[in-house]
C-alpha cells in the first residue's frame, strides 16, 4: 500500500513540475488567458470543525489540496478533480488520509473562468488507514468563491461548507461538518 501511494505521489509531483515549469514562460496576455486548456492550483484552509457528539474547534490545512481543472472553451462550468493526502509516520505507526473528489464551478461573471465570482460544489470520498483497519467516508461540499489575477496567474478565495459521513474507523476524520475557506494560486496551461 506504501508503494502505491508513494508512486500517486510522485506522479502527481512530476505533473506538478511540469505545469508550473510552463506557466513560468513569458508570454503576451492574450495567449496566456485565452488558450489555456487547464488550470492546476494548490490550497490552504482554516475552518470550524464539529465532529459529532463532541466540541468543535478551529482546523488549519496546509495544503488542503491539489486541483487540477478542465477549462471550457464557451460556457460557464467547469470540472475540477481535486486530490489531498495526508501522510503521518509517528512513533512507528504509519496513517494515511486520501480523499479525491470532482467539482463543479459555475462562473458567474463576464470574466469567466479567469477572474471574478463563481459558485462551487462537489462529492468525493475520504479513504484512510488509522492503524487500526482501513475505512471509508462520502465528503459533499459547496462553496462561493472569487479569482483575482496576479500576472499569468491568479489567486483563488474560497468560502464555503464541508459534510463528511461517518465511518468507524476514521475516527476524528469523519463524521463532521465543517465551515471555512481556502486561498490558493491557480495556473493555466
Amino acid at each position: 500500500m506504501r508503494k502505491l501511494f508513494g508512486g500517486l505521489v510522485v506522479a502527481v509531483l512530476a505533473l506538478s513540475l511540469a505545469t508550473v515549469a510552463q506557466a513560468q514562460r513569458r508570454t503576451t496576455t492574450s495567449a496566456a488567458m485565452g488558450g489555456a486548456k487547464h488550470e492546476f492550483g494548490i490550497d490552504l484552509g482554516v475552518a470550524y470543525v464539529k465532529p459529532s457528539n463532541v466540541s468543535g474547534g478551529m482546523s488549519i490545512q496546509t495544503p488542503v489540496d491539489v486541483r487540477f481543472g478542465f477549462v471550457p472553451r464557451s460556457g460557464k462550468m467547469m470540472w475540477e478533480p481535486r486530490l489531498s493526502l495526508t501522510f503521518n509516520t509517528v512513533g512507528g505507526n504509519t496513517s494515511y488520509l486520501f480523499t479525491p473528489q470532482v467539482n463543479l464551478l459555475y462562473a458567474n461573471t463576464p470574466g469567466g473562468h479567469r477572474r471574478g465570482m463563481y459558485f462551487t460544489g462537489g462529492a468525493g470520498l475520504q479513504m484512510g488507514d488509522l492503524g487500526a483497519g482501513s475505512g471509508t467516508a462520502v465528503k459533499l461540499e459547496g462553496g462561493i468563491g472569487w479569482r483575482k489575477p496576479y500576472e499569468s496567474a491568479a489567486w483563488r478565495y474560497e468560502v464555503g461548507f464541508q459534510w463528511v459521513s461517518s465511518s468507524a474507523k476514521l475516527g476524528p476524520f469523519a463524521d463532521y461538518i465543517a465551515i471555512g475557506g481556502r486561498v490558493g494560486i491557480s495556473l493555466w496551461h
